[in-house]
């Protein structure tokens, strides 16, 4: 899942959720934990608010004036490890950031039936900490008790409602990493008659092992509650069996991701597996996924790269990605 700036709908997108409220201070505090929590404890996020009110003081504003132009957007990258996902700062070049974005006024809320007068907001102040480095950012919280609704706009994370509330949906249906393994093979040597345990290096009571990814929907959806983008990632699959004279076999699956998207939006979507064996060593690894753009020019390209344990998938996109990928190596022995 990487972030970047996007248009007008991206901006009404973070301001839409996809389920009910939490209580009035609540919401912006579960919606940054579950943001954190989608890449795996690489994103620290601290959040303060320092100042609130009704939301009617603030109409005629547009949210550059409340939360700031965005000098960096926040990224965070499973191709390199899909059980440590690693996370990093972009910095944002001007020339990319479409203004009309942070145009947009509080009054939209009133023409979608959210009037400003039965609504508060928070001014947050948002902390994001990857390794060593912290940086700080402006977004806002607003909500309407009454209505039972609150929504977020932040500037430096793209799609921060849309995000979070298809992962929880994909979490609540079952969806993430899921291993599954295969007994150990007793093999005769061929001259004592002795039994040998043929396994895996990692764990020798289990002759097979794969991990997997089941297919997901995310779903990035605007003020007026259209779809603007959505993506169907393909499952995917990658593990390590141990044949009959204990050597490696690796396999792996990566299912067709498909999308759409509304004019003048992009999508494109790619998918690819590669695996490799060196002596009794074996490597698996697959990759499915969408990359969005706001404007004509997404791609994702999924190419398989590399021989023996050097095998992989590389991924070359441009615009958000959203994806499903796995891997795993192994060796197998006799125990």
């Amino acid at each position: 899942m990487n972030t970047c700036i996007p248009r007008l709908a991206a901006l009404s997108a973070a301001l839409l959720i996809a389920g009910p409220a939490l209580a009035k201070g609540g919401y912006a505090e579960a919606l940054y934990t579950d943001f954190a929590n989608m890449s795996e404890g690489a994103v620290g996020v601290e959040i303060k608010a320092r100042a609130s009110g009704p939301l009617d003081t603030l109409a005629g504003r547009d949210m550059a004036s409340l939360t700031g132009l965005p000098t960096h957007t926040v990224v965070v990258d499973e191709d390199s490890d899909f059980r440590l996902p690693k996370a990093g700062f972009h910095e944002v070049n001007m020339e990319d950031v479409y203004l009309d974005d942070l145009a947009t006024r509080v009054d939209v809320f009133a023409k979608i039936g959210y009037p400003l007068e039965l609504g508060d907001y928070r001014l947050l102040d948002v902390a994001i900490q990857i390794g060593e480095h912290k940086l700080h950012h402006t977004a806002i919280e607003f909500c309407w008790n009454t209505l039972s609704h609150c929504v977020v706009f932040d500037p430096n994370i793209d799609f921060l409602d849309s995000q979070v509330n298809s992962w929880r949906t994909a979490k609540a249906e079952g969806w993430g990493m899921q291993i599954h393994e295969e007994p150990a093979l007793d093999l005769g040597d061929g001259l004592s008659q002795a039994k040998a345990r043929c396994g895996l290096a990692s764990n020798p009571s289990v002759t097979s092992r794969k991990y997997t990814r089941g297919a997901r929907t995310v779903r990035y959806k605007s003020l007026a509650q259209l779809v603007v983008v959505t993506k169907n990632i393909g499952y995917v699959e990658a593990g390590l069996r141990c044949d009959s004279s204990c050597r490696p076999g690796p396999f792996a699956i990566a299912n067709t991701s498909s999308g759409a998207a509304l004019a003048p939006n992009s999508i494109a979507c790619g998918n690819r597996t590669n695996s490799g064996i060196s002596g009794g060593r074996g490597k698996s690894v697959a990759k499915s996924g969408c990359s969005h753009r706001f404007v004509l020019g997404a791609k994702f390209s999924a190419t398989a790269k590399g021989v023996g344990l050097s095998a992989d998938v590389q991924i070359d996109a441009t615009g958000s990605v959203d994806s499903n990928g796995t891997s795993y190596i192994d060796t197998c022995g006799r125990y």
